[in-house]
């Protein structure tokens, strides 16, 4: 259990804010997965892997717990990527025998957005009521807020997983709402993580649309 919390040490600082290792590493697992999701590699489920796992200890050792129980549903999500991403049906292959870029329908988009504007006032009220419920947890500072970022971040995995376009605008939303908070937060190193995130979201949204394209004057 040392080594454990050793990770928590701080590996430099920035801002007069320490990033410990965890914090550290985690953002660049991150990034790559983004990047490779970006340029369509099914490798990024691998990377991601990784990432959630150190998601999850870092959460837990920062006792953010509703963080840290979005990270075993990320990893199912994350096999279902990867399980869609590798065994496309055969009129769904691009040239890399993957699963091919697609679009949503306008009524798929209607119900993904719907269901957001559903999901997150229920889950902000169960966040915000959680510590009466259960004592052991403290009242929560930003449950609305908690909430939309936990909804954004399920819709964009999900649409990820099976490889829709949209999930690229759901990430830019996530990541645009997270510059904002951590800027407001007095925050240093996580805005520049944000922006970052934020350049290979409009990657992958660039880099999609081409793939998609290129099929398209295939057949």
């Amino acid at each position: 259990m040392k080594e454990f919390f050793s990770l928590q040490n701080i590996f430099f600082e920035i801002g007069g804010q320490g990033i410990s290792y965890l914090e550290f590493f985690g953002v660049l697992l991150g990034l790559a997965s983004v990047f490779l999701a970006g340029l369509a590699r099914s490798v990024n489920y691998w990377v991601g892997f990784v990432y959630v796992g150190l998601l999850f200890l870092m959460f837990l050792q920062k006792r953010l717990y509703t963080n840290m129980l979005l990270q075993p549903v990320s990893i199912v999500i994350n096999a279902y990527g990867l399980y869609r991403w590798t065994r496309p049906g055969d009129r769904q292959k691009n040239e890399r025998n993957q699963l091919l870029t697609t679009f949503l329908t306008n009524k798929q988009r209607f119900l993904y957005v719907l269901s957001l504007l559903v999901f997150v006032p229920l889950w902000g009220l169960f966040l915000y009521n959680l510590h009466e419920i259960w004592d052991v947890f403290p009242p929560a500072r930003a449950p609305f807020l908690d909430a939309a970022v936990a909804g954004l971040l399920l819709t964009a995995q999900i649409l990820a997983a099976q490889k829709k376009w949209e999930c690229w605008i759901f990430w830019m939303l996530l990541n645009i709402g997270n510059v904002v908070m951590y800027i407001s937060s007095g925050l240093v190193f996580m805005p520049i993580v944000a922006i970052c995130f934020l350049i290979f979201n409009v990657i992958g949204l660039i880099h999609w649309k081409k793939e998609w394209e290129k099929h398209k004057e295939i057949c």
